[in-house]
């Protein structure tokens, strides 16, 4: 290879690497503020448990259930920085993991607003599997992934049913669980159980010990869950072998 050719490849490489930043920051900056926006805007329905009447202020067009300042600007700069980093690992996965890590953002705001987790956005994120099955080994893993989210978070709710006698996980955060485990597979979705059961833990923890919540209490559970998936999905995915020997 003489000097020249050198040059033209160390060029388009350069010139991928800008237009692979660009596009990240481009997605970065509508995927932020559209997460505002269209919670903004989400049908008041979405955001009650079955058969509830939406309040008022659910109904009402010109409520901010988030504010735009400073939301906005952070959720912008959060998609920026991870899209950034998964698009100069892959691409297309990159695609999928910020619809992915987008809709889990809309979830723990509407579980930690409202205490709810919508099935339209379950749905969605369930969808998103499909441009996660090019990178599992089978797509028979991602089904199994999936019923093993359920039966781990289900298995979950019954012991604290069990132990507190009342219910300690809700029916959305078991559907959210199947849903991420058909796009992670069986190793990811172990692995993100238990990164969200140590991110919750030490947080409640910490809560008690500050006694900004009793025991009694019940706390959103989605944050911790959407958290945990969004580091495997970032920077994880790929290590779930070695990381379960």
């Amino acid at each position: 290879m003489n000097g020249f050719t050198r040059e033209v490849l160390e060029m388009t490489d350069i010139l991928l690497i800008g237009i692979k930043c660009l596009a990240a920051i481009l997605a970065g900056i509508f995927a932020g503020n559209g997460a505002v926006y269209f919670f903004n805007k989400m049908p008041a329905a979405w955001l009650c448990d079955y058969g509830e009447k939406p309040s008022e202020e659910l109904l009402d067009p010109y409520t901010q259930r988030v504010k735009s300042y400073p939301w906005k600007f952070i959720f912008t700069m959060l998609f920026v920085v991870l899209g950034i980093k998964m698009v100069m690992d892959d691409w297309q996965f990159a695609i999928a993991g910020i619809c992915a890590l987008w809709l889990l953002l809309e979830m723990a705001i509407a579980d930690q607003k409202y205490r709810i987790v919508p099935d339209q956005l379950i749905i969605l994120l369930a969808l998103t599997a499909l441009g996660f099955i090019p990178f599992h080994g089978n797509w028979l893993d991602c089904l199994i992934g999936g019923a093993v989210g359920f039966g781990v978070m289900g298995f979950v709710a019954i012991l604290g049913k069990m132990a507190y006698r009342r219910d300690t996980l809700g029916g959305g955060d078991i559907k959210l669980f199947a849903s991420l485990g058909l796009i992670t597979g069986l190793n990811g979705i172990l692995i993100i159980f238990v990164i969200a059961t140590l991110i919750s833990a030490a947080h409640l923890i910490w809560l008690l010990a500050r006694k900004k919540i009793k025991r009694s209490d019940t706390v959103a559970m989605v944050p911790y869950i959407a958290i945990a998936a969004s580091v495997y999905l970032v920077f994880l995915w790929g290590y779930a072998d070695v990381l379960l020997l």
